[in-house]
């Protein structure tokens, strides 16, 4: 894969491409222990740890009858969650990878699922607020795979080549490959959400490349 700097738009993911949604993850969780501890004077940090250890498939359930309230209370919680005020940060390689993308690239922007106001905090706490950033919450739920925010990105930056990064190949980048945008896939680890494989996956999912880090792009770059 060969980049032209000036003449391509690049395009983000966010969880689990520019930071680890595993870390946003925790700290929901210390949100809400925090937010218990408050209301009912009970440390449930080490409770709710041990039900995400075995892999508990309704932890806010499991909170409510940890704390004997009714299951009414679990959607208390969940937002919590959501509305909390995330404590993540972008690696300082990553930033200064998007620091120089966007004073040197054609243009730089984010495209995400998520609710508006989730991801927008998201954003916020990583500094990236400032960036155009096309949510599928803000776009009548149109997640990924749908191309209609991956259009709209080329109608707001015409006549350039695109370049989307992400990390799921179920749902990132059939439509970038259908519009003609180049696609590169982030390898991730054990601590990514959504699973790698793609050998289920017709051809047509997979990105056109793979890397192991984000800062691997320059070495793509023709500038």
């Amino acid at each position: 894969m060969n980049i032209s700097l000036k003449n391509t738009v690049f395009v983000f993911d966010l969880d689990d491409t520019l930071y680890k949604e595993a870390d946003y993850h925790a700290s929901g969780v210390r949100a809400v222990a925090k937010k218990v501890k408050s209301l009912y004077g009970v440390d449930v940090y080490s409770y709710l740890q041990s039900c995400i250890k075995h892999d508990e498939a309704d932890l806010w359930g499991a909170l409510c009858l940890h704390l004997d309230l009714p299951l009414t209370e679990k959607q208390s919680f969940i937002w919590e969650y959501r509305l909390h005020q995330p404590d993540i940060t972008l690696s300082r390689a990553n930033q200064n990878l998007l620091a120089w993308l966007e004073e040197t690239a054609a243009g730089l922007a984010i495209l995400t699922d998520g609710r508006s106001t989730t991801q927008r905090l998201k954003l916020k706490a990583l500094g990236l607020a400032h960036l155009p950033c096309f949510i599928s919450g803000e776009h009548g739920g149109a997640d990924k795979p749908d191309p209609r925010r991956f259009q709209q990105i080329a109608n707001k930056f015409p006549n350039y080549d695109y370049l989307y990064i992400g990390d799921n190949p179920n749902k990132d980048f059939l439509a970038p490959n259908q519009l003609r945008w180049k696609t590169c896939g982030l390898t991730g680890d054990h601590r990514n959400i959504y699973s790698q494989e793609v050998s289920h996956l017709d051809k047509s999912y997979w990105p056109q490349y793979w890397i192991t880090e984000l800062t691997e792009l320059t070495g793509l770059i023709n500038a």
